[in-house]
């Protein structure tokens, strides 16, 4: 069989009526030239059959990456609501600039942080930053408060983000994989003989992470002897009091919750893990040597780095019309607050008593 004949670049441009140059933007999607133009090109390389040489686009590959100055050498990182003062009491948002900056330094870029709380900055001074720069790749935070949106432009750029928060734009995104945290937390309390686990759920209804977890924890309880189920207490019904009457009600080994969660037992006259055990969903937050899902941060920051590089390797900007969820396993973080009680006699539990306590939210970014 005969091999197709070769069509240049050239040749596509003088069926075209225009420039090699203009062939090539097209192929590489720019925005420099009209969707219209663009189109009309796509459907003659269509026609005419053309296929680029891969090894001339791996030399040219090279040679672009081999050039001491490139324009486009660094990353824009937006980090919402926080200061860069309040950045150094959130481990989540640390974890995650230290994968983004692991990767960037791999790929050869630098990392430059705009803080959306500094004076005079929005997202649309950010953007007017990043043009006369020439930065085009840019990861966004997720809100430490929980589900956003944000008002970017992101034409021309190539945007990824990290965690379910940002609910607009739908951009690609890295998450940790809260399905799988509940999974294992669980499978983990039943392996250290907790028979009745029960779930303060800290996270507003209607979020990913809500859904996820939630979803996990009645799966589990569908499984299980109906005497061995507790109901979810959910966020709004938080409260010492409310705690306490729950505890009573139901009398589980063993709570999964958040850091914020931790100290109402205690509060109530319960010892942890003497009277009660505990698992934190983010053992980023206090107490850190809790047992718990560790979240990868730093994993998820480097997953939504890659993203963004390879929108930057294809040209692709903009807001994707079928974004992509790129799913970063835990860890089990073994703590105090779970001790391995397959072999070890019931407990007897104190009775709680209600009393008032105050705690800060966590950080939920991620969950909402």
């Amino acid at each position: 069989m005969a091999n197709a004949p070769h069509v240049s670049m050239r040749e596509i441009a003088q069926a075209a009526g225009v420039s090699v140059s203009a062939v090539s933007l097209a192929l590489k999607n720019s925005t420099k030239i009209s969707s219209t133009r663009r189109d009309a090109i796509f459907a003659l390389v269509e026609k005419m059959g053309y296929r680029r040489d891969p090894r001339l686009t791996e030399l040219m590959e090279h040679l672009r990456m081999a050039r001491p100055h490139r324009s486009n050498s660094t990353i824009a990182m937006i980090i919402p609501e926080l200061t860069r003062e309040r950045l150094k009491d959130y481990p989540p948002m640390q974890g995650l600039i230290e994968g983004v900056e692991e990767i960037a330094a791999l790929a050869g870029f630098s990392v430059t942080l705009f803080f959306l709380s500094d004076p005079g900055i929005g997202p649309r001074r950010i953007r007017s930053i990043l043009l006369a720069r020439n930065i085009k790749g840019v990861v966004i935070a997720p809100f430490p408060s929980g589900v956003a949106r944000i008002d970017f432009d992101c034409s021309g750029l190539c945007v990824a983000t990290a965690g379910y928060s940002i609910v607009e734009p739908r951009l690609n995104r890295a998450c940790p994989n809260y399905l799988q945290m509940m999974d294992e937390l669980l499978a983990d309390g039943q392996a250290k003989g907790y028979k009745r686990i029960g779930l303060i759920m800290t996270y507003g209804e209607g979020g990913i992470g809500h859904k996820l977890f939630t979803s996990s924890f009645l799966f589990y309880q569908s499984k299980i002897p109906p005497e061995h189920r507790i109901e979810v207490l959910p966020k709004p019904m938080i409260s010492a009091a409310n705690v306490a009457d729950w505890f009573h009600t139901h009398k589980p080994d063993a709570i999964i919750s958040s850091g914020s969660v931790y100290t109402l037992p205690r509060s109530i006259g319960l010892r942890v893990p003497q009277d009660v055990a505990f698992a934190s969903i983010d053992v980023s937050e206090e107490p850190r040597d809790a047992a718990g899902a560790d979240h990868r941060y730093h994993l998820v920051g480097r997953e939504a780095l890659k993203q963004v590089l390879t929108l930057l390797n294809l040209n692709l900007t903009g807001v994707p019309e079928n974004p992509k969820t790129v799913l970063v396993d835990s860890h089990q973080h073994e703590g105090f607050t779970l001790p391995d009680n397959s072999r070890a006699m019931p407990r007897k539990k104190r009775r709680p008593k209600a009393a008032a306590v105050s705690s800060a939210p966590s950080f939920r970014g991620f969950l909402e």
